[in-house]
């Protein structure tokens, strides 16, 4: 890296001044002792969790209750809708009673 980088940077001089450190040889096991003293948090009491369970359902069937009874108004206006089917050809679709085997057979 240092070799893609002008060789008066200041950086990399300011760098090379600094001194020189080696980890010691016990650094690895220090931190392995360090992160295994760690004590861990405490477990939530096993009567919070069945509360959390119900609290979530009802929150669940609360809001569900209240988009049933609230219905949202529709935001595109009714004559974009028309629109939007005459587009997609939705008013030229053959009504399946008026079908009979004879229109999918081959010709003779």
């Amino acid at each position: 890296m240092k070799d893609n980088l002008a060789e008066n940077d200041e950086l990399w001089n300011l760098l090379g001044r600094g001194p020189k450190t080696t980890p010691s040889p016990f650094f690895a096991r220090n931190v392995m002792r360090s992160v295994r003293n760690l004590t861990p948090a405490p477990p939530l009491p096993r009567f919070i969790l069945p509360w959390l369970q119900a609290a979530a359902l009802a929150l669940l069937v609360l809001g569900f209750s209240i988009s049933l009874t609230h219905p949202k108004k529709s935001q595109i206006p009714p004559e974009l809708v028309e629109y939007f089917d005459i587009a997609a050809g939705l008013d030229q679709l053959a009504v399946a009673d008026d079908l009979s085997p004879q229109h999918f057979s081959p010709p003779l």
